[in-house]
């Protein structure tokens, strides 16, 4: 079927012109390369994703991988803007158009992944949808995880928030950096693309990261210690234009929403999988690996999650979303 330039239509439409009838094309812009051994949790959630479209529609999804269509940000403009219908916007991108999901970045704020996902795909998760949807133009259609919860390595064990003294540590954002600090350590914005170099030469000492992030650029070889701290859950909103979901026909908007399950579905399966097998591997590559008990995780939890919840209450537009996301992960435990 013919396709036209989404400019020509635009224009056809401006000026009251019929065009022949077409197919919906999805434009899904995303960050990392095709193929990325490990990162399958991610590309490969947007394969199934078009893959289900098209099996069960006329309509088309275009993946256009390695940023060629701009950074996270930029993409992320671009979809509110309807030049793009999809994009691999992670949480941290969305807090800049709308702050209010930061608040699910508080320390602590989960105990596992299952919770995170009740309390996302339940109520809690609905409404910051609907919000995000009212506010941004950006419909979310389901909850991504983004190789699951953040962790701590250094070169020597950290076992409890005092172990933090004195370590110079490359975290990112308020929310990490505050309560890095509130432990007695340094907190430094080092830039992702030279984070290797500076945990190599000494400019900082250690970092948190998922640990698919951790092994994907070999920092097993710059940090004898990975620390299971589960502090900070990553996740992603599954977004799309909110404009163009509301241009298609009901048949093609259930599509579409019946994919979004499939595709977190697979994101979320594939993310634990990935996760197992990178613990494995960091310890094969000589990493040692500590594990935390409860009593541990909730020492840290004490010293990090109140600061946290301080500064989100002067930063975020809602701040008794707070109370409603401790009161939603209590419920869901």
């Amino acid at each position: 079927m013919t396709r036209f330039p989404k400019s020509l239509t635009a224009l056809a439409l401006a000026f009251g012109l019929a065009l022949p009838a077409q197919a919906q094309e999805i434009t899904v812009g995303l960050s990392l390369p095709e193929n990325v051994e490990g990162f399958d949790f991610v590309n490969g959630m947007y394969r199934t994703f078009a893959e289900h479209v098209e099996a069960n529609s006329d309509m088309t999804v275009d993946l256009v991988y390695g940023g060629a269509l701009g950074n996270p940000n930029d993409r992320l403009g671009q979809m509110r803007r309807g030049i793009l219908e999809m994009t691999d916007a992670a949480d941290g991108n969305y807090a800049s158009i709308h702050p209010d999901i930061q608040i699910l970045n508080m320390p602590y704020l989960f105990p596992d992944e299952e919770t995170a996902w009740a309390v996302l795909d339940g109520p809690f998760g609905q409404s910051l949808a609907e919000d995000i949807r009212e506010n941004t133009g950006i419909r979310v259609l389901g909850w991504w995880e983004s190789g699951g919860f953040k962790h701590f390595s250094a070169n020597s064990a950290i076992e409890t928030p005092e172990d933090m003294e004195g370590l110079k540590l490359r975290v990112l954002g308020p929310l990490a950096t505050i309560p890095v600090e509130e432990m007695g350590a340094s907190a430094s914005p080092v830039a992702f693309g030279e984070l290797y170099t500076a945990l190599r030469t000494g400019v900082v000492d250690g970092q948190d990261n998922s640990i698919s992030v951790f092994n994907m650029i070999n920092l097993y070889e710059v940090q004898s210690h990975l620390i299971l701290s589960g502090h900070t859950y990553a996740f992603g909103p599954l977004g799309i234009s909110d404009a163009f979901f509301e241009g298609l026909s009901e048949e093609d908007q259930q599509v579409i929403l019946d994919a979004a399950d499939a595709a977190i579905e697979f994101n979320r399966e594939t993310s634990r999988a990935v996760e197992a097998s990178a613990i494995d591997f960091a310890r094969e590559e000589g990493v040692s690996v500590v594990e935390l008990s409860d009593e541990q995780r909730d020492a840290f939890r004490e010293v990090m999650q109140p600061v946290a919840i301080d500064w989100l209450r002067e930063n975020v537009d809602t701040p008794d979303l707070i109370d409603d996301a401790i009161d939603a992960v209590e419920a869901a435990r």
